[in-house]
């Protein structure tokens, strides 16, 4: 099970709460990247990442960080890539003059396209064909980083779905994967599981309805994560919903089957995976780096599925318009749209 090599483009909360679990489970760590300066510096000055939280405590040792993305998944057999969404074209580029065949790539998470978006960037860039591509549709942790080589992880959830081509399961690295992370269920439907990532419908709306809040400094609470519940408090829990029920009628209309948040919560968090208060909190606001990954990798292709089956986005187009104000962006010029996911590319998953 520990034979594996893994390699790993990010080491934000995400990377490096998968690198607690991949630590915890015996895998090996054969080379890492961050675009963070600081990220590098610290971590290599601390010879690994602390942790604490929900996995207990202790210090994951990790090989100095790569001169870059290409180098970091040199000799590995699966890459996972925790980075932003928005960044996963840039990441495919980075890492196509290093990438084999053999490899699989893991983009943890992938966002409605995500893998569709990466397998062109990379074909683009001149790799082999052929490279299975898989995406998650979460996180595998609720995890914040309180300094660049410290995580704090708050949950580690019991089910995710990994989504790709279904040839990307002849690899034969794919068996041993899910040995290694059986909380991992397979599906075909790359479209369906992006859509169904609940990230947006709390991210976006709390983001709109505290927006009062992000120029404010409240001290040592400035910056932070607003966790996911908190997020959908009071009215813009009304906000939420309605976002909720929408996304849900585009997707009928699409002939896909949306999964509610609450079944959501109920598979990947069932009693045990979360940890309440014992533990700093993050800060009361919300991030923008949420906003320039759910809007334009989440909501963008949203409203595009709409029009395509005929369905009207009114809230999810609202929504848009307004984060492209309050951040000054066109999030539809640089989203996930027809461009990078064509109609003919959605109709297949359509039912």
């Amino acid at each position: 099970m520990g034979a594996l090599k893994y390699s790993l483009i990010g080491l934000g909360a995400a990377g490096a709460g998968m690198a607690v679990t991949l630590n915890a489970r015996n895998a090996r760590i054969c080379g890492w990247y961050d675009c963070d300066d600081a990220v590098r510096s610290v971590t290599d000055t601390a010879g690994g990442l602390s942790f604490e939280g929900l996995c207990g405590h202790g210090i994951v040792p990790l090989p100095p960080s790569a001169d870059g993305a290409a180098a970091a998944i040199a000799g590995s057999d699966i890459v996972l890539v925790s980075t932003t969404a928005d960044r996963h074209a840039t990441v495919a580029r980075e890492i196509a003059p290093a990438v084999s065949a053999d490899q699989i790539v893991v983009l943890h998470c992938g966002y409605v396209g995500g893998s569709k978006v990466f397998a062109d960037a990379l074909a683009s860039a001149g790799a082999p064909a052929g490279i299975a591509i898989f995406e998650l549709n979460n996180t595998l942790h609720l995890a914040g980083k309180p300094d660049p080589a410290t995580v704090v992880i708050r949950g580690e959830k019991r089910w995710l779905e990994l989504a790709g081509l279904p040839a990307g399961r002849e690899n034969p690295h794919y068996a041993a994967l899910l040995q290694l992370f059986p909380e991992f269920a397979y599906s075909a439907n790359v479209l369906e599981s992006g859509l169904n990532n609940p990230n947006c419908i709390g991210h976006v709306p709390a983001y709109v309805g505290g927006a009062v809040t992000l120029d404010r400094d409240m001290g040592d609470l400035t910056t932070g994560i607003l966790q996911f519940e908190e997020a959908r408090m009071g009215r813009v829990n009304l906000v939420a919903a309605a976002f909720e029920a929408e996304r849900d009628m585009v997707m009928r209309a699409a002939g896909l089957t949306p999964l509610p948040i609450t079944e959501f919560s109920r598979r990947a968090y069932p009693a045990g995976t979360r940890l309440y208060g014992g533990i700093a909190r993050f800060g009361p606001k919300l991030q923008r780096r949420y906003l320039h990954e759910d809007v334009p990798c989440s909501l963008v292709p949203l409203e595009l599925l709409g029009r395509q089956v005929g369905t009207a986005t009114p809230l999810t187009s609202g929504l848009i318009d307004i984060a492209n104000v309050l951040e000054g962006v066109d999030f539809r010029a640089i989203g996930r749209n027809s461009d990078l996911l064509p109609a003919e590319w959605m109709r297949s998953y359509c039912r």
